[in-house]
């Protein structure tokens, strides 16, 4: 007489090889979360610079990037007046969440009519990564450089960078 089923070492053996499937795959799953946040995050941030550019452009006046608060990590406004309130604002982000932008810049960029920096000889550039990324990640961050010409250029940099 056959019965069905499974015996207890074919399930014990079956659990062991899903562990160790599962040990295996966790940390590149993690790094690829982690890779997702900061391109999410930096595309944000790009796509901010960007429509400030193109708005600059499309009403031939000047349109400002200014950081919340001074720093970017707490978010930033495009907007057309000397401050982010009223009608001015064309834009308005919260900070990001799960990385961390550093920015040695300064807090305010401005794009002119046509789409160029206003203050060329100031280096606007900022970094974006993982909130806990390790040492060990290589090009898990992105670095952004705006250019004099106002175009938006991102490198993958390592963490820490």
């Amino acid at each position: 007489m056959r019965s069905r089923g499974f015996t207890l070492i074919e399930l014990m053996v079956t659990l062991a090889v899903l562990v160790i499937l599962v040990s295996i795959a966790i940390p590149g799953f993690w790094g690829l979360i982690q890779n997702n946040r900061v391109s999410t995050s930096t595309n944000e941030v790009v796509s901010a610079l960007n429509l400030a550019r193109s708005e600059a452009i499309r009403r031939g006046a000047e349109v400002r990037v200014t950081a919340t608060g001074g720093d970017f990590a707490n978010g930033w406004c495009v907007h057309t007046g000397p401050s982010c309130a009223g009608d001015a604002i064309i834009r308005q982000h919260g900070g990001l969440q799960r990385v961390s932008l550093d920015s040695a810049s300064v807090g305010v960029l401005v794009f002119d009519a046509r789409g160029a920096k206003v203050t060329p000889s100031v280096r606007f550039e900022m970094t974006v990564q993982p909130d806990d990324c390790p040492a060990d990640a290589v090009g898990r961050a992105r670095q952004l450089e705006v250019e004099n010409t106002g175009r938006v250029s991102v490198t993958r940099v390592d963490c820490g960078s």
